[in-house]
């Protein structure tokens, strides 16, 4: 059984943000229009509901995702879902961008996000954030592939793309010119490496044809 496990000092933190800052940013905030009103309203609401979950989980036993090869246990800030691998229909990586001003982007916050049959649609998802594990990015990602293995998948979805397998662990092998350490691996940068591979590859001219070698006159008396 393989086991991931939240951070009890992250959920700590960002539970005590949401219960007790968020709230104060909200009532400032109603002050600044019909935007920042409804804005201010999510903050002061928004923000000690979104606490109970992280600071529920600081008094458990701080599993996130516990799997083996027959079947996944996800333990997200709400209830906790077991599933068998046939259930399981994508694993992704689910990137939220938070832009200023509307274009400038400020911060970026990864997920892994679980897709399974089920829910009002037929398909139901599971997200737990990356920011509240107790392993950093690259550990993550090398236990998502390990997921896909047993799921039986040809890779999970980062962003737009779909990365293999082989493809991320390749990319995630191949040394850059000034390698950073695992701690500060980002996973949009694997994503777009591995792009950034497949492109050059793609743009590669083809090898040309072998040529035979020109015919030589052979030995003997030419008969007229």
């Amino acid at each position: 059984m393989t086991t991931l496990h939240y951070s009890r000092a992250k959920l700590i933190f960002s539970g005590a943000f949401l219960l007790l800052v968020a709230p104060v940013l909200g009532v400032f905030c109603v002050f600044g229009g019909p935007l920042g009103m409804i804005v201010g309203a999510i903050l002061i609401l928004g923000g000690p509901l979104a606490s109970i979950g992280r600071l529920r989980r600081v008094f458990s036993d701080l599993r996130a995702i516990e799997y083996d090869d027959r079947q996944i246990t996800l333990h997200p800030l709400g209830r906790s879902r077991k599933l068998n691998w046939r259930e399981v229909s994508a694993i992704e990586v689910y990137t939220l961008t938070q832009y200023i001003w509307g274009f400038i982007p400020v911060s970026r916050q990864h997920s892994i996000r679980i897709s399974h049959k089920g829910g009002v649609l037929g398909t139901a998802k599971i997200s737990i954030p990356f920011n509240l594990l107790a392993m950093d990015k690259a550990t993550v990602i090398a236990r998502l592939a390990d997921m896909e293995k047993l799921r039986g998948g040809d890779g999970f979805a980062g962003g737009a793309a779909r990365v293999s397998k082989a493809a991320l662990t390749s990319a995630m092998a191949t040394p850059g010119d000034h390698p950073a350490p695992a701690s500060d691996f980002d996973a949009d940068a694997v994503m777009a490496r591995y792009l950034a591979q497949r492109e050059a590859a793609a743009q590669e001219p083809e090898a040309p044809a072998p040529q035979m070698p020109p015919r030589v006159a052979g030995f003997g008396r030419k008969r007229a």
